[in-house]
């Protein structure tokens, strides 16, 4: 489907990874061990395609080996020690104005339960840490999940985002328990990208704006 729409017809990569996961999100099977089973499978491929592109782009250019797809897989879902040690980070250094620009994102769509701050938004993305004004509480796990998957797909944040995330703690879940982990988070996104959620427009407007503060002059006019 990947070599179809998007090699052969120019369909955008986005479009693409929708219409999989919609064509795929249901199937005849009645017992609970399959429809399961079929679960955790378009789970694990919806996360493949929302968070990492770059492998889908280096194996399914061309035709695809078993072989090669247990390759893509391993690479996807398995994390030597040496690279866990590095994802100290989300991989971003935000100036004064992009974190203008997305403290008013954060607000407006609303991602957490409470207003946010420039300098909240300072700690969670450029130092990972702890918010200055208080835990940060997500409104939608769902929303949430997709604005930090668009900030990723921009290029803005680390691929390891869902990782990083989870192992620093820094965002609670929307119900207050306990901190998201990379399995709600994967979760929620994969959720949100099956419904029609009207906040996704609102979500592309701001993370277009996010993005166009981190570009140079000379490449914001290309």
């Amino acid at each position: 489907m990947y070599r179809t729409a998007v090699v052969e017809n120019g369909f955008s990569y986005e479009r693409f990874r929708e219409d999989f996961i919609h064509s795929h999100t249901f199937h005849d099977s009645a017992d609970a061990d399959s429809r399961n089973d079929h679960l955790v499978n378009l789970g694990r491929i919806g996360s493949l395609l929302s968070t990492r592109q770059d492998l889908i782009q280096k194996y399914f250019n061309s035709a695809l080996s078993q072989d090669e797809f247990r390759s893509c897989m391993k690479e996807f879902m398995i994390e030597s020690p040496r690279m866990r040690a590095r994802l100290l980070n989300l991989e971003c250094y935000l100036s004064d104005e992009s974190l203008r620009i997305l403290t008013e994102a954060a607000n407006d769509i609303p991602l957490f339960k409470r207003d946010v701050t420039p300098s909240d938004m300072d700690c969670l993305f450029n130092k990972c840490s702890p918010a200055t004004g208080g835990p940060l509480v997500a409104n939608s796990n769902e929303v949430l999940s997709y604005f930090f998957s668009r900030l990723n797909y921009k290029g803005i944040i680390s691929n390891k985002y869902q990782t990083i995330l989870a192992d620093h703690g820094l965002v609670v879940r929307s119900t207050g328990s306990r901190p998201l982990t990379q399995t709600d988070i994967s979760s929620a996104l994969r959720h949100f990208e099956i419904s029609e959620n009207p906040v996704r427009s609102r979500v592309e407007k701001w993370v277009l704006l996010i993005k166009s503060s981190t570009l140079r002059p000379e490449e914001a006019t290309t």
